[in-house]
């Protein structure tokens, strides 16, 4: 059977995800990697105590970051995405209302250093991290706006550079003054120039930026966007209220050691995030349509559950050595609380694109009322988790916590995207998920040396991510003309 045009455009969509999740995803991995090395370097330079302190003080900041959000980055997405006339105003809104709580969430942050670290060192870098937080609410928005017109790779770019750049800054900075003074300092460079590189490339779709005082507009955009901010405030401070209450129960040297050895899923899940937001812009433009939505969604979501779990099941014997390898042999004990958070990365792929596809039908009301229920839950279990199982229940709570609201929306999506868990794609999805399971087994057995156990590891799950790209022909959707999505044929021309 022939190919429509519609086939042929799905095609299009679906090759357009993976080339923009490809410029999202890959560019800021080969950034990480670097990156992780130097974090190595800084750690092993600054000490734990003092790398906890910065963390500490970094997770505070984040929590006020809040007040700038107001749930505005999920309507940014959405709205922007669909184009139309007014897109270049709203876009200026949304970047003076962000501008105004910026500061709004600044000097909430100077409270909180008064408070909490009145003359000591911690205040001083909650001080200094309160800086960025202008130049990180800009951003987002920005990234928001470019995304919307599919400029993944103009996004990337930015990233990758003020990234590069950072990374210097940072590794310079504790070399010549080893504190968590300075490492905070040399953070703000990176969203300072990420800010200008992204104002720049966006003035080609909105114009230069115009900062508009219109308070009426602010309360409407407001009003509706608070369903998604009531579902991220409470997360985002669950999520980040980990750290300082590691630092009240341990202290800072053994909130240091957990910060280093989950940075790695932490760069990870930054990874996961701006790969399936590439997701959002082509899911709103399919008109709400469950069918299309659902056939997008499986060749999507399918795919990178997959590489998730293998990379998981591959990764876990070997969290210590790579904790060992990356900053050395005294944050060994972060190990296990790597192991744990790793298994984290699936569990919010999947929550992260159902999301999308509920958005994309416009059922927003029952995602929202399923993640705050998984917040709550991680919020009860995180002191619990700590208290029984050190480090590791702290992502422990949140692994619970994330496969309550995953089970929620599976069973829910079972009805609004009929098929996406059908046969079709959990047998392939089963299957290659078995190739991984003698990884750990080889891991545990060899009792290999750190840096050749993670070498292992990544060579494996290296094979086996060429091995399902090849054999599910996910590299030809690339080339959506050559591929017949009717029949998963390619070669033929399409036939309307």
């Amino acid at each position: 059977m022939g190919v429509t045009p519609r086939d042929e455009g799905e095609a299009a969509n679906i090759g357009m995800i993976w080339k923009n999740a490809g410029w999202l995803g890959v560019v800021p991995i080969l950034l990480n990697f670097v990156a992780l090395f130097s974090t190595g370097y800084i750690t092993r330079r600054v000490g734990p105590g003092a790398f906890g302190r910065f963390n500490i003080a970094f997770s505070y900041t984040t929590i006020t970051l809040l007040v700038t959000d107001l749930g505005l980055r999920a309507l940014a997405v959405r709205d922007l995405a669909r184009g139309g006339a007014g897109a270049r105003h709203q876009l200026h809104d949304l970047v003076s209302l962000r501008l105004l709580m910026a500061f709004v969430a600044m000097v909430g942050a100077w409270g909180i250093a008064l408070v909490l670290g009145h003359g000591s060192e911690l205040g001083l870098v909650i001080l200094v991290c309160s800086i960025g937080i202008i130049p990180i609410s800009l951003t987002g928005t920005l990234t928001d706006g470019l995304m919307a017109k599919d400029q993944a790779r103009g996004t990337s770019s930015s990233t990758f550079w003020s990234g590069v750049v950072l990374t210097a800054a940072s590794v310079v900075a504790v070399s010549i003054w080893p504190t968590a003074v300075a490492l905070a300092a040399s953070y703000l460079i990176g969203p300072i120039i990420n800010m200008t590189m992204l104002a720049r490339r966006s003035r080609a779709f909105y114009g230069p930026i115009r900062l508009r005082w219109r308070p009426r507009q602010w309360r409407a955009m407001v009003r509706r966007a608070a369903p998604f901010y009531r579902i991220s405030i409470v997360g985002v401070a669950v999520g980040r209220i980990e750290i300082p209450l590691i630092g009240v129960f341990f202290g800072d040297q053994m909130a240091g050691f957990y910060s280093a050895a989950t940075s790695l899923a932490d760069r990870l899940s930054a990874v996961i995030d701006s790969v399936t937001t590439a997701a959002l812009p082509t899911l709103m433009r399919l008109g709400g349509n469950a069918r299309r939505v659902t056939d997008v969604l499986g060749r999507i979501l399918h795919p990178l559950l997959g590489a998730l779990l293998a990379g998981c099941i591959m990764a876990a014997v070997g969290a210590t050595a790579a904790v060992t390898v990356v900053f050395g042999a005294k944050f060994a004990p972060g190990g296990p609380a790597l192991a744990v958070a790793l298994f984290l990365l699936p569990v919010s792929a999947v929550n992260a694109l159902v999301f999308e596809g509920f958005v994309a039908i416009k059922r927003v009301e029952f995602v929202a009322g399923t993640i705050m229920r998984g917040q709550i839950i991680s919020g009860v279990l995180l002191p619990f988790g700590l208290m029984l199982f050190g480090l590791p229940g702290a992502p422990l709570a949140k692994l619970i916590a994330g496969l309550s609201v995953v089970f929620a929306r599976i069973e829910a999506s079972r009805t609004a995207f009929d098929g996406l868990w059908g046969p079709k794609y959990l047998r392939p999805l089963v299957r290659r998920t078995l190739w991984a399971l003698p990884v750990p087994i080889i891991l545990w057995l060899g009792n290999f040396r750190p840096l050749v156990a993670v070498g292992v590891s990544g060579g494996l799950f290296l094979c086996w991510v060429a091995a399902t790209a090849h054999s599910s022909g996910v590299l030809q959707l690339l080339r959506p003309s050559q591929i017949n999505t009717a029949t998963g044929d390619s070669g033929e021309p399409p036939v309307s």
